[in-house]
């Protein structure tokens, strides 16, 4: 587990309470991380084969620790070679704005040894906000998506 001032930050590998099924059924959710269910709320199976695709963190306030708030997840990336991982995230749409994001980011990143990517819509400002506050580097822009990435903290 991962904590930082305001959050606690814990794998997950099933949804054993439904929680991360309710925040995936948000449709702006949905459309933000492109994900498609096969109905309006992910079945069960839906979410527990999600959460086989890569290694996912459910997010908590601390003040609050019962309830998912939002989720990152890395996967082997593609798109920076060998050893290195992509980041993906999302926050539900009543925690936005008051940084928390940006403060998960950070609190996950700084226990990573690897380098770390991270693709964002190009319209996706908000994103893009969190991953420049957590220390992400504009890599490159292409149509409409941008690359960051960050490089791993000498953990001597």
């Amino acid at each position: 587990m991962i904590t930082t001032e305001r959050l606690m930050i814990k794998r997950i590998n099933h949804d054993g309470d439904g929680q991360l099924a309710k925040l995936l059924a948000d449709p702006t959710i949905q459309q933000g991380a492109h994900l498609l269910f096969s109905g309006p709320q992910p079945s069960s199976f839906e979410v527990d084969f999600l959460l086989q695709t890569g290694h996912f963190y459910a997010i908590y306030e601390q003040r609050c620790p019962g309830k998912i708030v939002g989720l990152l997840f890395t996967q082997p990336s593609e798109l920076a070679g060998e050893g290195a991982v992509e980041l993906g995230y999302f926050l539900a749409p009543a925690c936005r704005g008051r940084g928390i994001m940006t403060e998960a980011v950070r609190g996950l990143t700084a226990q990573s040894t690897k380098l770390i990517v991270a693709l964002t819509d190009k319209d996706n400002l908000a994103s893009q906000r969190v991953l420049r506050r957590a220390g992400f580097q504009l890599v490159k822009q292409e149509d409409d998506q941008v690359l960051w990435e960050k490089v791993p903290c000498s953990h001597e």
